[in-house]
């Protein structure tokens, strides 16, 4: 079959062809790994073997939402002319756009009841959401605090770049903070694929630690194979990388073994490693694709004294 000539014409094209490919893709690789029994982590893994129904809800959510042409054309025309005064992120949350999704309510209460959290011990948590985003996944950490516990009382905190995404945070009752240090003593923090967008990545771990209540959890989602770019300076560059090995060797390493390197970042900074998992970062789509994924590494530490 020949391409079809227009723009247009080419893009639905393409989205058929894979779309097609989705339909046929075997999901459960998402959450397959390779734990060898010398694996030194392997204990502490939480398997979630296939997307659960919340999953694919959103999936075809947004299959749906992606054969709204006339919006994707706005989106990409909205997008030539805001791309001159605003960033990507800041123009995905005017347009409210691009929202993201990597674990179920119910596969965040496992992966955290797993890693030693339990709402049921607190009337109160301090939640602390870094580079919260939309609020989309913040929404559903906090439907996965409730599951034990539903009377408890979460007081609900962000940070987040972007001035569109925390209009929109505000406006779900979360307290925007412009630095981590206004608040402390955080039962549960969050920061969701932040550390490879931000500009020190080892000062921003020492920070949670700081924050972190004694007997708290953080929970962090990292993209492997690890990729560092950041939005707001000209050379995109972190002042430190969080793993030495990149960019010198990026994508050298299996998701596991490059797991294992995080980990141990972790237990350097004075996190103890409690839970984890692998799952995809979803992203909804636009008109070459109903959605997109990366690989997501996703951990649960406590604070060790």
């Amino acid at each position: 079959m020949n391409m079809p000539r227009g723009t247009l014409a080419r893009a639905i094209y393409t989205k058929f062809h894979n779309d097609f490919y989705l339909d046929k893709y075997d999901t459960k690789l998402w959450y397959t790994v390779n734990t060898d029994p010398q694996f030194a982590y392997r204990t502490t893994f939480v398997p979630f073997e296939q997307p659960d129904d919340a999953t694919l809800e959103w999936l075809e959510h947004a299959k749906n939402s992606s054969t709204n042409i006339y919006k994707h054309i706005w989106h990409a025309l909205a997008r030539q002319f805001l791309q001159f005064f605003m960033t990507q992120t800041d123009i995905n949350g005017f347009l409210k756009r691009g929202s993201m999704f990597i674990l179920s309510e119910h596969q965040f209460a496992i992966l955290l009841k797993e890693g030693g959290f339990d709402s049921q011990r607190y009337d109160m948590v301090r939640f602390v959401d870094i580079g919260a985003g939309d609020g989309e996944i913040s929404a559903v950490l906090l439907k996965a605090l409730r599951l034990s516990n539903p009377d408890v009382i979460i007081d609900a905190y962000a940070t987040e770049a972007s001035w569109t995404m925390r209009e929109r945070l505000k406006k779900m009752n979360f307290k925007v903070l412009e630095r981590l240090d206004e608040v402390s003593n955080a039962q549960f923090v969050s920061c969701l694929n932040v550390l490879d967008r931000c500009i020190d990545p080892i000062q921003l771990l020492e920070d949670i630690h700081t924050i972190l209540a004694p007997n708290g959890r953080c929970v962090i989602a990292l993209v492997l194979p690890y990729m560092h770019y950041v939005e707001s300076n000209s050379s995109h560059m972190p002042i430190r990388p969080l793993m030495n090995h990149w960019p010198g060797k990026a994508k050298q390493y299996s998701f596991e073994s490059e797991a294992a390197i995080f980990f141990r970042v972790l237990e350097n900074v004075g996190f103890r490693i409690e839970s984890w998992t692998k799952a995809p970062y979803l992203c909804e789509g636009d008109l070459r694709q109903s959605y997109y994924w990366l690989i997501d590494l996703v951990v649960v530490v406590s604070k060790i004294s």
